[in-house]
This record gives C-alpha cells, structure tokens and sequence, in this order.
C-alpha cells in the first residue's frame, strides 16, 4: 500500500512538473517573441541618418547669437557705423541659427534676449537684425 502511495505521489508530482515545463516553455517562447519583436524595430532604426555635425552647428550658432546679442548691448548707438555692423552680425547669426535649429527655437532664444534688454534703442537694433535675416533666409558665416 505504501509503495502505491508513493507510487502515486511520484506519478502526481512528475505531472505536475510537466505542467511547470509547459508553462516554462510557454513563457520562454513569448520572451523570444518579444525580444525578436524589439530587435526588429531596433535594426529597423538607421543611426547613420543622425547628424551629429548639425548638433555641433546649432551650438556653435547659438553661442554666436549670443555674442552678437552682447555686442549689440554694449554697442554705441549713436555711431551709424557700428550700428550697421552689428544690426549685420545679428542677421547673420540669427540666420545661422535658425538654419541649424528651427525658427521656433531661434525665436524662443530671442525673447528671452529681448525679455531681458531694457532699452529700446538696443531692441529695435536687435528687430531689424533678425528682419534682415529674415528676409534674407541665408547663413552667412
């Protein structure tokens, strides 16, 4: 009796083992599945088209906005020479910057320029550059 018993245990525990492989199996080939599923989508992504030069670009841009917005700053307005030199570094580094970027971007830069300059003078100075630039729609460094 005892050895049916046994018996029965081993035969109960080896199909319930069988159950766990099933399940195990199941479950392995979803995971393979899936994991399949991303790789596809991994190597359908062409990392070749990224252009790191144009990142490089758009930083050394801004960075030239910026300069021209500091120049305009401390330019003298009342001398008309300066005036159109640097009305002209302005058209050319905002032009430069939204050829790199966007002009949304370019524009967002802008304001924030414009928000902090307290004199008109200097931000009327500053509005023709980017008109010029816009107009002319060129980078031109």
């Amino acid at each position: 009796m005892k050895k049916m018993i046994v018996s029965a245990a081993i035969v109960f525990a080896l199909a319930g083992c069988e159950e766990a492989n099933e399940a195990i199996d199941k479950a392995q080939e979803a995971a393979n599945s899936a994991v399949d599923s991303i790789q596809d989508k991994v190597d359908a992504v062409d990392l070749s088209e990224l252009n790191l030069d144009s990142l490089e670009n758009a930083t050394a841009y801004a960075k030239e906005f910026t300069e021209s917005m500091e120049e305009a700053l401390t330019a003298d307005l009342t001398n008309a020479d300066v005036v159109a030199d640097v009305q002209e570094k302005v058209a050319n580094s905002y032009a430069c910057l939204v050829d790199a970027t966007s002009e949304s971007t370019a524009e967002k830069l802008l304001n924030k320029f414009m928000s902090a300059i307290g004199s008109e003078d200097t931000q009327s100075l500053i509005e023709k550059g980017v008109e010029k630039a816009k107009a002319a729609k060129e980078c031109v460094m």
